[in-house]
């Protein structure tokens, strides 16, 4: 489940409006009823370009001031939670298109890799801004 709040908006050249998405695993147990996991990071999203890859993805959009996307698909949450990190650390938003499409043809290895990466030092440090450098080197080592 990823939780989509309020965030104070940096400045940018162009306007956008933006959130600040937080990433908790969801386990299921009979009823209907589930446990939440504990967050396992968090990162400042714009919501035009997040929403459309979340959906494209499969996740359930649900809210409209307090978003919540949902999925049963572990390699979906995956793939965003990896794009929500590095997407934060992009300052030319004509690169998320290419990252999108990076994300969409990463394997599951390597995926994993990175989201537990992510996740350690969110873990770690439980700052947002730790994970900043975690995203740079991410672009440089799959040279995005």
């Amino acid at each position: 489940m990823v939780k989509l709040k309020y965030i104070k908006p940096i400045k940018l050249p162009i306007v956008k409006q933006q959130k600040l998405a937080e990433f908790i695993p969801v386990i299921p147990l009979e009823d209907g009823k589930y446990i939440k996991g504990k967050i396992e990071g968090t990162a400042r999203v714009f919501l035009p370009e997040f929403i459309n890859f979340a959906k494209h993805l499969g996740f359930e959009v649900s809210g409209k001031k307090r978003i919540t996307l949902k999925t049963d698909d572990d390699y979906a949450y995956l793939r965003l939670f990896v794009y929500a990190m590095v997407m934060q650390a992009l300052k030319d938003n004509t690169m998320w298109g290419k990252l999108e499409d990076h994300i969409l043809s990463m394997e599951s290895l390597s995926l994993r890799y990175w989201a537990s990466t992510f996740r350690n030092r969110y873990w770690e440090y439980n700052n947002r801004r730790k994970l900043l450098k975690i995203a740079k080197y991410f672009l440089e080592v799959e040279e995005i």
